[in-house]
């Protein structure tokens, strides 16, 4: 049974307005980044993060003067849907007078809500030098991983695959990055993960569509390499879309109601698996046949 029957799209024709639109995505993104810049966590820049949830709604307000009360004044506040408060203090503010931030700001909460229970779900405290660490593996972390991708689909299928492949998933990281940095989400080690699981996304797709180009090669000797892609990707089409669907639904899901700690991973993902379908099939195939078109291989000569 199909879902979606069958289709007959010029993907590989159209192949050059897809690279357009994707270019001014990637314009806008790295534009965005430029200009806005990251917005680190605690993770990478080191000092303290607290989480405070109390038995009765505290305003922020009230909270910004208990911060205050202890030198904290300039502390990042956050509060979500719940009431529950995230605190952020630099390196400077986690350790004064012998006592830890969390040490100090549970004695202030105590004397500024007397009668109004809470406790701390969450706490955090990361050193300056490990934060320098993080960003360093961070970044080893991604450019490791494209390689083996690049050597992975070079392997299986055809070193045209592999470079088309890195690239799209190349786009598809700067897009995430522009995307978070044009909201300014703190960028933490959760939406460094989101980052990871993306690309896997991605690269599964775009294995699937590379995978039936190399089946429908070899069984079909009539037509052109162009043919055989749009052949592939429509052939391909409905699976593509239906597996993104239902991520897409769990990960909305997931944005809407859950938790405040996951809602950073879910808006990351939800974006990444959006790029990464359109990547596997937009991008990658027919990155494929502009090299085809101007560099033929032999066989298709």
């Amino acid at each position: 049974m199909r879902l979606i029957p069958e289709t007959h799209f010029d993907f590989a024709g159209r192949r050059w307005t897809f690279f357009i639109v994707t270019l001014a995505f990637v314009a806008i993104s790295i534009g965005s980044l430029l200009i806005r810049g990251f917005n680190y966590g605690v993770d990478f820049t080191g000092g303290s993060l607290v989480q405070v949830h109390f038995e009765r709604p505290v305003p922020i307000e009230a909270m910004r003067s208990a911060l205050a009360a202890i030198g904290e004044a300039g502390a990042s506040i956050q509060q979500d849907e719940r009431g529950d408060f995230l605190i952020r203090v630099g390196v400077k503010g986690t350790e004064k007078e012998g006592a830890s931030f969390a040490e100090r700001f549970q004695e202030q909460l105590t004397r500024s809500f007397p009668g109004n229970r809470f406790d701390l779900p969450r706490e955090e405290m990361v050193g300056p030098q490990v934060s320098k660490e993080l960003q360093g593996k961070v970044l080893l972390g991604v450019l490791i991983g494209l390689i083996g991708i690049l050597i992975y689909v070079s392997f299986r299928f055809d070193f045209r695959f592999g470079v088309s492949a890195v690239v799209s998933l190349a786009f598809v990281t700067i897009i995430e990055i522009g995307f978070i940095t044009l909201i300014r989400m703190e960028v933490t080690m959760t939406v460094i993960a989101a980052l990871l699981t993306v690309i896997g996304y991605a690269v599964n797709d775009s294995i699937v569509v590379s995978d039936r180009i190399r089946e429908d090669l070899r069984k079909i000797r009539k037509e052109t390499f162009y043919q055989i892609v749009n052949r592939a990707l429509n052939e391909t089409l409905s699976r593509t879309v239906i597996t993104g669907l239902s991520v897409f639904f769990v990960l909305f899901a997931l944005l809407l109601i859950g938790a405040a700690s996951i809602k950073d991973f879910a808006a990351v993902m939800l974006i990444g698996m959006v790029f990464g379908t359109y990547s596997s099939i937009f991008v990658v195939a027919n990155s494929v046949v502009e090299w085809e078109v101007r560099f033929p291989s032999k066989r298709r000569r």
